[in-house]
């Protein structure tokens, strides 16, 4: 199955509101305006694209230890991921 076939049905089955996620028709719907809006807002255009350089950053980890990008990057290449916690 290919990815976005993989995302289709996982967008399919939790905005269906059942099991597993049990998400309420009007979570869904703060969930599209917030998308909406995010749309509108133009931050997406400014984003960084494949290939661009991020710049250099210092942020703390789940754990609220400091990380450096420089310190990752002299380890190897960097993969950067958002965690949004625990709902």
């Amino acid at each position: 199955m290919s990815l976005q076939r993989e995302l289709d049905a996982f967008k399919a089955a939790f905005e269906s509101g059942g099991p597993p996620y049990n998400v309420s028709r009007e979570r869904i719907e703060i969930m599209h305006r917030a998308t909406e809006e995010l749309r509108r807002s133009g931050l997406a255009e400014r984003a960084l694209k494949v290939g661009d350089l991020a710049p250099t950053f210092e942020l703390d980890n789940q754990d609220g230890q400091l990380v450096r990008s420089v310190d990752l990057l002299a380890e190897g290449p960097l993969v950067i991921t958002f965690f949004r916690g625990h709902w």
